[in-house]
């Protein structure tokens, strides 16, 4: 019970040896039986009936192991054999009742389970009440599935709070007990109490591989990938064949677009048990997934042939399809589910959570209180419902292709700037796919992001830095200011990532890959955000570790490694860079042609763009080394400390980047006669160092030579015309001397033949705004706009300076930009004003002035 498995196996087998107990192969079985070692199992319960021919326990042991590996026929013979001995035996009853169930005898199977329930409540009456944990947990397991089938939704309250509480009073390491009492609560989403429960569980036993699953399960409802993984790990680190632990992991490569690695797990799977609906129903997924729906209509005939009514199948085949966003066939098996199994609660919530997620907010209503009704306890339905009464109470306004539902008081004038960016961005797209959603579009604002998170996840706990979801009919975003707060962002943005992701995914039957959805939606917000991932680039790329298209669908999820999300985020839009680069727009095209049709990556490489993936990949990473070259700095040298510094010029004194470095700390504590030397010395060899240049020329500054310093940068900038460190000197220098045109020529060069080396447009900026030079400076500040799209301050600067230069189209462009990070701004609003009255927009200006009304 505490997990020392090796430790009570070797117990066991002395008491096997010396005692020949019943007892003693009971517990060899459970200890190999916990590790996997299915066989080993089943040979120490042979060996017990050898020595003990017909004894129940050791029956009704072996056929509840049987059962766990679908062998049916052999583990009905047990139980029934078990029940002649002793017709009250619970284990093998229990055996029996499942065998029913999952056989599709759902009468016999409902006989069985109230037996159990009578068994306890006559003990009760009759003073003599059940006090075994064994049995009491196969009671409570038995009056879960009667409180199901009968809408006995109070003894749900009892058997938690009562008892598996009393299977804890004669054995507190008992954790079964938790872990069943976790596992109930986590089918009703209520993650929290589920996670206590399992805790306890650990806490008893940290090998205890069932509740280890059931962590990984609220893992991967929470969308941490990650930490189900780790879950997973750690449940086949103690059972590496445990099905329940495999197909976590399995679930896990699925969420992360590895449909290979997640078939590959399920295999092992279905090894141990090839009548487990749970992992068969993932099989037909995969299927479903690939666009092969014969194969899964395959499967489903395998389960046909031994569950007359596989209404699990179906509900667990529903909940992915419904997940991965494959909503008619879900909502058909959910719909097929229902019909099988009528009082399952399950089927009629995953329907309406699928209607809720289409955004089909008047039939999801009526489905998910039907819902409800069902399952009073299911936290997801119960936050959904709390989600639609909020909407219930918003404005709506429509446009030609959009649906806009918001918070009236809070977002009244955003929504009537988000009906126009939308519909600007509906037209583009649809130019450049040559498709539109058949429907109109669903996009709601919420005025609390707890309601947001309830909208997208049904639960909260959606990360802060989300700003905006799509399901594909369905955007969803939390207003700017949500919760009362003001956060300042180009939503403008956020809505063309997300509505490009509407347009791919409704496109494909969102069978696209993640990375080429994120790669377009990120090339579709027109920004260049990726500067300080640049540099991650080029060490991972130098490293031979950047993402492939076998590993980058995983990066997206992995939120605990925001390193890795950026650079997958890059890596998806320099993907698509390299399509079109490579095989023109056309390209990009073809593959979400190729993608529809469920292709796999390698398939539909070779169909849409007529490359095998292996060149694919290789042109992709000639391209990266490109991309490096032109936006990422140099590596740093290695920080050293000034006296590890020293003693490295000492052991090579002729290195002279060592001595230019060396020299720029004497520098820095003010030994400029000692850093002269150095440089001196430096420059004796190459005249044109960098680094030696940038440092004399400092020194001659200190000495007031400015004249020098110049000459010595000038010819370091002749030798070495692309090197940062003296072009950026340089162009300081010039500025310093009001030089401003040779300053602004310096950083431009510098821009171009180094351009992630320094901050050339800020040194610009500054530049073109002392000289006095303010159509340089808008240029500057424009392209600044470009990698700083949520700078409102940087919009307002260059719609006052096209005013000033009387450019009012261009003033009303950049105000109206100010105003899709803030639409309450008043500078941006009164520069709008005044760019439209410039310009005699009059009818433009009296609509813009009744929307602030």
């Amino acid at each position: 019970m505490r997990g020392n498995y090796a430790e009570a196996l070797a117990g066991y087998d002395d008491l096997a040896r010396s005692e020949n107990l019943p007892l003693a192969f009971l517990g060899q079985s459970a200890c190999h039986r916990a590790q996997g070692e299915y066989a080993k199992a089943r040979d120490a319960l042979d060996a017990g009936l050898k020595a003990h021919p017909g004894h129940p326990d050791l029956l009704a042991a072996r056929a509840d192991l049987l059962f766990a590996q679908g062998q049916w026929d052999a583990a009905t013979r047990d139980a029934n054999d078990a029940l002649k001995k002793d017709g009250d035996h619970f284990l093998a009853r229990w055996v029996r009742a499942r065998l029913l169930r999952d056989g599709g005898d759902l009468p016999g199977a409902d006989t069985e389970m109230r037996w159990f329930v009578k068994a306890y409540t006559d003990a009760a009456t009759a003073g003599k009440e059940i006090t075994d944990p064994d049995k009491l947990l196969i009671v409570a397991q038995a009056g879960i599935e009667n409180a199901t089938t009968h809408a006995k939704h109070e003894q749900f309250k009892f058997i938690l709070r009562e008892l598996l509480r009393d299977a804890l009073k004669p054995d507190a390491d008992f954790w079964p007990a938790e872990h069943l009492s976790g596992q109930l609560l986590l089918s009703k989403h209520n993650r929290a109490e589920a996670a206590n429960a399992f805790d306890a569980a650990l806490k008893i036993n940290p090998k205890a591989v069932e509740a280890l699953v059931g962590k990984g399960a609220i893992a991967l409802e929470r969308m941490e990938y990650a930490e189900a993984e780790r879950h997973a790990g750690l449940a086949l680190k103690v059972n590496p064949y445990h099905p329940a632990a495999l197909r976590l992991k399995a679930d896990v490569r699925l969420a992360e677009a590895d449909p290979a690695g997640a078939e590959q797990l399920l295999r092992t799977a279905r090894a141990i048990n090839p009548r487990d609906a749970a992992t068969l129903a993932r099989f037909a997924a995969l299927k479903h997934l690939a666009g092969d729906r014969p194969a899964a209509t395959g499967y489903e005939k395998e389960v046909a042939a031994f569950d007359a009514k596989p209404a699990t199948f179906y509900l667990e085949l529903g909940t992915i399809l419904s997940d991965a966003r494959q909503f008619p066939i879900a909502a058909e098996c959910f719909e097929r589910a229902s019909v099988l199994r009528p009082a399952l609660p399950g089927p009629k919530a995953g329907l309406g959570l699928l209607l809720y997620t289409q955004g089909r907010e008047p039939e999801a209503m009526a489905a998910l209180k039907a819902a409800m009704k069902a399952d009073p306890f299911n936290v997801r339905v119960d936050n959904a419902l709390k989600v639609l009464e909020e909407l219930a109470g918003y404005a709506t306004t429509e446009t030609k292709h959009f649906v806009i539902r918001f918070d009236q008081k809070n977002d009244h004038v955003l929504a009537a700037f988000l009906a126009d960016v939308l519909e600007s961005t509906h037209a583009e797209l649809a130019k450049q796919y040559g498709f539109e959603p058949p429907e109109k579009v669903l996009v709601e604002v919420f005025a609390r992001r707890q309601i947001f998170s309830g909208r997208i996840a049904m639960l909260p706990g959606l990360p802060g830095a989300v700003q905006g979801a799509c399901t594909g009919p369905l955007i969803a975003l939390p207003s700017p200011r949500a919760d009362g707060g003001a956060r300042a962002y180009n939503w403008a943005v956020v809505v063309r990532h997300e509505l490009t992701h509407a347009f791919n995914l409704l496109q494909t039957e969102h069978r696209a890959p993640v990375w080429l959805t994120e790669g377009l939606a990120v090339r579709a917000e027109n920004a260049k955000r990726f500067g300080q991932v640049a540099p991650l680039l080029r060490d991972r790329l130098a490293a031979g570790t950047v993402f492939d298209l076998d590993t980058i669908s995983r990066a997206y999820k992995r939120f605990n490694q925001p390193a890795d999300v950026m650079l997958a985020y890059y890596q998806g839009l320099l993907y698509v860079e390299w399509i079109t680069k490579s095989h023109g727009e056309r390209g990009v095209a073809k593959l979400l042609d190729a993608f529809k049709t469920g292709a796999g990556t390698d398939a539909a490489l070779k169909t849409a763009l007529g490359v095998e993936r292996p060149a694919f990949e290789a042109g992709y990473r000639k391209f990266l080394g490109e991309v490096v070259r032109e936006t990422a700095p140099r590596r740093p040298d290695a920080p050293m400390a000034f006296a590890e510094l020293e003693a490295a010029h000492k052991k090579a004194p002729g290195d002279p980047a060592l001595a230019a470095r060396l020299a720029g700390e004497y520098l820095r504590r003010d030994r400029a006669s000692d850093a002269k030397a150095l440089v001196e010395a430096v420059r004796a060899k190459e005249k044109g160092h960098p680094g030696a240049a940038v440092v004399l020329a400092r020194i001659l500054k200190r000495a007031k030579d400015d004249a020098g310093a110049r000459a010595v940068l000038e010819d370091a900038a002749g030798a070495h015309p692309g090197d940062s460190r003296v072009l950026l000197e340089l162009g300081k220098l010039h500025f310093e001397q009001k030089d401003y045109d040779r300053a602004a020529a310096r950083y431009e060069q510098g821009r171009t033949a180094a351009p992630g080396e320094a901050d050339w447009l800020d040194q610009l900026a500054r530049v073109y705004e002392v000289a006095k030079k303010p159509d340089q400076l808008a240029a500057v500040l424009a392209e600044q706009t470009v990698v700083n799209p949520d700078d409102i301050q940087l919009c307002l600067r260059l719609a006052k300076l096209h005013a000033n230069a009387n450019r009012p189209a261009d003033a009303e462009r950049f105000a109206l930009r100010a105003l899709h990070i803030d639409v309450l701004n008043a500078d941006a609003k009164q520069l709008l004003y005044a760019a439209l009255e410039s310009q005699k927009k009059i009818q433009e200006l009296d609509a813009l002035r009744k929307r602030y009304q």
